[in-house]
């Protein structure tokens, strides 16, 4: 019997309209009730999320959501951090330059807010997305990194997807060595302190609520979920994952667009095959 269920969102648990189904709501509702934690996993931020967990009715006691990629686990009621993981000032200037050599657009996440020197155009035209980001535009030498409200968890550098591809090739293999570098949607490059993954996030959830790995059940579709796909005793790959990503999954379920996360939550958990 699975106890756990840790799911993307992006890609995964909404459609591309950046909303829940409503068979999605009913599934995850009924799983829910007969003691299965559902924990959204995802790269966004705690507040980015509230509204859906809320939809799904998770806002329980014992109830957590891992964020910005495993920088934070947040408890779903009272908002504790039960897991907090920022990068260092030094770590988060030396990201800032890499992305300015590269000539791509920086978007800097704290617990609460997304920096940005100027709008990129990607995230311009992603109206959806916008919905509810909190997001300011400064200047990033203006901000004092070593202050709690301007912890950084995550640097984003977002271009168009041919874009991200060339540039990524052109990070050093020192940089690479340094941080956890994975993309959650084509248009973003994603960066955490070292040791920073979803799969180590879902580790502290497991010790805290006595799970089991085998207990586990991950639905993904990104490069940023692979690791917790593998880790878990099941993982689940959307059908709009990429070939690469699925060999990591022990199943795929149908897309995010066509209830993808009901279907794989009501054949493991509700029907039990």
């Amino acid at each position: 019997m699975y106890k756990l269920v840790a799911i993307d969102f992006d890609g995964t648990l909404a459609t591309d309209e950046k909303e829940l189904t409503k068979k999605t709501i009913e599934v995850i509702k009924e799983a829910s009730k007969k003691g299965v934690k559902i924990m959204i996993s995802s790269g966004r931020s705690f507040y980015r999320l509230e509204r859906f967990i809320d939809a799904l009715d998770l806002r329980k006691e014992n109830q957590c959501t891992i964020c910005l990629n495993g920088g934070m686990i947040v408890e779903n009621t009272t908002k504790e951090l039960l897991y907090s993981k920022n990068l260092d000032t030094e770590e988060v200037e030396e990201l800032i330059q890499l992305g300015k050599a590269l000539k791509l657009p920086i978007m800097i996440y704290t617990k609460d807010t997304q920096y940005v020197e100027t709008i990129p155009e990607v995230v311009r035209k992603n109206t959806k997305n916008l919905k509810g980001m909190h997001l300011k535009v400064v200047n990033f030498n203006q901000l004092n990194f070593n202050k709690p409200q301007n912890y950084i968890y995550k640097v984003c550098f977002i271009d168009k997807p041919e874009k991200i591809i060339e540039k990524r090739e052109q990070i050093s293999k020192e940089i690479l060595k340094k941080y956890e570098i994975t993309s959650s949607v084509p248009e973003y490059l994603e960066i955490v302190k070292k040791g920073i993954k979803k799969s180590e996030a879902i580790k502290v959830v497991m010790e805290k609520y006595d799970i089991k790995k085998e207990e586990v059940m991950a639905i993904g579709d990104g490069e940023n979920d692979i690791e917790m796909l593998d880790f878990a005793g099941l993982g689940i790959a959307m059908e709009n994952a990429s070939d690469f990503v699925k060999e990591f999954a022990n199943d795929v379920t149908t897309s995010n667009n066509h209830d993808g996360v009901a279907n794989a939550i009501e054949k493991y958990i509700l029907r039990g095959e």
